[in-house]
């Protein structure tokens, strides 16, 4: 947190600087990114992150989408364009935010090749090998999407990383997962996330075989918060691989 000297903010363990939310799953040569933060560029070349064949984006904050000019490096390599796909009232504010990929090509000028695609919860889609289900969640009053991934192998990933709750059917499509992503900001209420404290009872009503809580803030240690959660519920940190088997 800029400016802050709590003990978080200060903390010397790796694993309490914690950089704006990203997800990449990889399966058969396939990457598939969720959203693109402001700290995308810095992420890519940390991981050696090489390639993003499409994009799902949750919804058109900020901290999700402002890294979207750096997907230019990776038309280069691919050359190619690149899907980025989101809910109605998400990529209309892509649009209008990136309004200059959308124009025609100009000598000289370096930007994005995107094509923006939009989806619907319950709508399914496939990326590569992957079968991607979007499901609505609730975050504060702004449209959010969360994504069930399948692979071709029978392994499930749900990723919802700005969450104030979820609708039963949401909950429902959700069941059977390997591994859950979910919102769990701070221990103290708010408008538009997830407590720690609803995050764990969400997760254990969805009943993922392996849990994790992401989109945490300087609240929260990340020893001090890994030893009070209950079994199969763990906190990541920035860098974090899980094998997907």
């Amino acid at each position: 947190m800029i400016g802050c000297e709590c003990d978080v903010c200060r903390s010397t363990d790796r694993r309490n600087r914690r950089r704006r939310a990203a997800l990449i799953v990889e399966s058969e040569g396939y990457s598939l990114l969720i959203d693109a933060p402001p700290d995308l560029r810095e992420q890519a070349l940390e991981y050696r992150i090489k390639r993003v064949d499409s994009v799902l984006i949750t919804h058109a904050h900020a901290d999700h989408v402002f890294g979207l000019d750096d997907l230019r490096r990776f038309n280069t390599l691919q050359k190619t364009a690149i899907p980025v796909y989101g809910g109605h009232a998400t990529i209309e504010d892509m649009r209008r935010i990136f309004d200059y990929v959308l124009r025609a090509p100009e000598p000289g000028v370096y930007r994005p090749e995107i094509i923006f695609k939009e989806v619907s919860a319950g709508q399914s889609l496939d990326c590569g090998c992957l079968k991607v289900t979007p499901f609505e969640v609730e975050h504060g009053r702004i449209p959010t999407l969360g994504y069930r991934i399948d692979n071709d192998r029978g392994c499930s990933v749900g990723y919802a990383p700005d969450c104030s709750a979820m609708n039963g059917p949401a909950i429902r499509q959700l069941r059977g997962l390997d591994i859950m992503i979910l919102d769990a900001l701070r221990d103290r209420p708010h408008g538009s996330h997830l407590t720690l404290h609803d995050s764990v009872n969400l997760l254990q009503k969805i009943g993922a075989r392996r849990a994790f809580i992401t989109h945490l803030c300087h609240d929260l240690e990340h020893t001090a918060v890994a030893r009070r959660l209950p079994d199969g519920i763990d906190v990541p940190w920035d860098g974090m691989t899980v094998v997907w088997s």
